[in-house]
């Protein structure tokens, strides 16, 4: 397996001063885009409204290039992923995030974007970040000037066509963007260039599941030298199950210690919880899955939508549209268990045991080392209609 960003990390830069903004008319052009994207999405129904945060108007580009997030609050982290978007992996990653409340932001290849927009429109539509990877990867000291212009301008473009949004950040394929030459292309197009302070290295996976390598994931992720980390992991680049089984421990380990999750300029993402709205079913989804990212349980949601889906609330169909309540008396999921002891949960289609994890009081891991004898080796791996024993938190 190509290891895309093994790079070694330089020193961190002095921030310099902020550059200038876009011209006039390139912005108007984006925005007369993004109705268009937005209207043509509408039509499709690939949209998703209530928390899902209406992507802003990119900053000013800051002409250094950020090994940190800019101190905006005490502690702040910002979660990275590389190299998608692939659906073998970026949905998984988008249901730990979901699940947890955590926004990231995803650096998205064009050729990938091209051949998956849906996924591009999820990401956006469920309020994460977009950053330009480029077109196909490439070593960009290696390219003509022209050839880095193309393969910058092309995957922009992508992200526009898909979602309406042009992208506010740049990362060059193996760290490969600190000369100049190839940051100011990115800082001339509206674009902070991001590098990272903390590399797992989950690009160096075995091509199968590994506890083992998934705690190095977790040791390399939580080892911050600074208050304001900018972690790299990869959803995309070939198999990311021991990424995203590391993912909940990593966002746990940040969240307990008080950091607030921002995007790489170190803006805090909206808070979508509670607001209500709308919401496109997608593959997989479970109203306990949808429900995991607001403020409403499944019950609520089922309740405000019963005449939609009908009498089976497991019975959900793809590219539905549902109600979301404004606010909840749960935190969301499958209803709580009781306060001692132990019940059981039968695995219903689309469910992980993150999802399944997110209405109860208890983390995946403890769930899979309960049922480790009934579900096997790779807790990827539960079938629908299996009984699962669920630890009293």
């Amino acid at each position: 397996m190509q290891a895309w960003d093994d790079v070694e990390h330089e020193g961190d830069d002095d921030v310099d001063a902020m550059g200038a903004t876009t011209t006039d008319g390139r912005r108007w052009g984006a925005r007369l885009a993004g109705v268009v994207a937005a209207a043509a999405l509408l039509c499709t129904g690939q949209v998703i409204s209530g928390n899902a945060a209406q992507a802003a108007e990119c900053p000013a580009p800051i002409r250094t290039v950020l090994d940190t997030t800019p101190a905006t609050a005490d502690r702040t982290v910002a979660l990275t992923f590389d190299d998608g978007p692939l659906p073998q992996n970026t949905p998984d990653v988008l249901d730990v995030l979901r699940s947890s409340g955590v926004k990231a932001t995803f650096f998205v290849r064009g050729d990938q974007a091209a051949a998956h927009p849906d996924l591009v429109q999820r990401i956006v539509a469920e309020g994460h970040a977009i950053g330009n990877h480029t077109w196909s990867h490439p070593y960009l000291d290696r390219l003509t000037p022209a050839a880095r212009v193309a393969e910058i301008e092309r995957t922009t473009q992508t992200i526009v066509d898909a979602t309406g949004t042009e992208p506010c950040f740049f990362r060059g394929p193996f760290g490969v963007h600190r000369d100049p030459a190839i940051a100011g292309l990115a800082w001339e197009r509206g674009m902070t260039v991001v590098d990272w302070s903390l590399d797992p290295r989950d690009w160096s996976t075995p091509a199968s599941w590994s506890p083992a390598f998934q705690q190095q994931i977790i040791d390399r992720a939580t080892s911050p030298r600074t208050a304001h980390p900018i972690v790299i992991l990869h959803d995309g680049g070939g198999y990311r199950q021991n990424t995203v089984a590391a993912l909940d421990d990593v966002i746990s380990y940040y969240a307990s210690r008080g950091y607030t999750f921002t995007d790489p300029a170190g803006r805090a993402f909206p808070s979508g919880s509670g607001q209500g709205g709308t919401y496109v079913v997608q593959p997989g989804d479970t109203l306990g899955s949808i429900a995991a990212g607001y403020s409403a349980t499944w019950r609520e949601i089922y309740q405000a939508n019963r005449a939609t889906i009908g009498p089976n609330p497991n019975v959900i169909q793809v590219g539905q549209r549902l109600t979301i309540p404004g606010s909840g008396s749960g935190s969301g999921g499958t209803p709580a268990p009781p306060a001692s002891g132990t019940t059981t949960y039968v695995v219903q289609p689309g469910d992980t045991l993150g999802s399944i994890a997110s209405g109860y009081s208890a983390t995946w891991r403890e769930i899979y080392e309960a049922n480790r004898a009934t579900i096997g080796p790779d807790p990827n791996l539960i079938q629908v209609g299996q009984q699962l024993t669920i630890p009293a938190g």
